[in-house]
């Protein structure tokens, strides 16, 4: 049976972080293919802010910049890469064009119906998550129904948070939902601080963090610098 990932997020710009967490998600799930899924308007960040200042379209087209380039990563570090062309990974504007608020339990339902997977385990589909998010899985919509759906697999965004994972990961799968930990090890910078490198200018420490093409798409286009 083919296993499906599933890795949503605001990707407010996609950095180097999230290139390695998803080669290190594909890899370690035995994954067949992997959808990167930028949101619309999440859940948590309903307020407007920094998202409504930059288009879904450039968080769009930024992921498939970097996602859909053929050039994945597989980081020993952060800075020495080699290029690897055999991963499928798609990125899905599903959430974009549906707009509103973008829910993962109708996402993932949504994923089951397009897969054909309704009659089989909650196996197939691999939800990544963020330690930061995962720790607050039990005020999202439907959350107890999404569990049900697909198997959850944990990604560290710090190690101050490992205390606290472990002990919602112990509770979770102590009530029979399929949880696994990727055991990565985090990039400690933020989309947050990017944005601000970027709006003072210091586009030299920002190519530590963010892919060339990337960054390029970023500088011709200005996005975060007049904001």
């Amino acid at each position: 049976m083919n296993k499906i990932g599933v890795f949503g997020g605001t990707f407010n710009p996609v950095h180097k972080g999230h290139e390695k967490i998803a080669v290190d998600f594909y890899k370690k799930m035995g994954l067949s293919k992997l959808i990167v899924i930028p949101s619309n308007i999440p859940p948590h960040k309903q307020s407007g802010g920094i998202i409504s200042m930059v288009s879904a379209a450039q968080r769009l087209e930024m992921c498939r910049i970097c996602f859909e380039s053929q050039k994945y990563r597989d980081y020993s570090d952060y800075n020495d890469y080699s290029d690897y062309s055999d991963y499928n990974i798609e990125v899905s504007d599903m959430e974009i064009k549906k707009e509103g608020i973008s829910y993962s339990y109708d996402t993932v339902k949504t994923l089951r119906e397009i897969y054909g997977y309704e009659r089989y385990s909650r196996d197939s589909i691999c939800f990544l998550i963020g330690s930061d998010m995962f720790l607050y899985l039990e005020k999202w919509h439907k959350y107890k129904e999404l569990l049900e759906m697909c198997a959850f697999t944990v990604a560290f965004r710090n190690n101050a948070d490992c205390g606290e994972v472990i002990k919602m990961y112990e509770k979770l799968t102590g009530q029979g939902y399929k949880i696994g930990l990727l055991e990565n090890i985090p990039l400690e910078i933020s989309s947050t601080d990017l944005r601000n490198m970027i709006k003072a200018g210091d586009f030299i420490t920002c190519e530590k963090y963010i892919s060339p093409e990337v960054l390029d798409y970023i500088k011709e286009r200005k996005i975060y610098v007049l904001q």
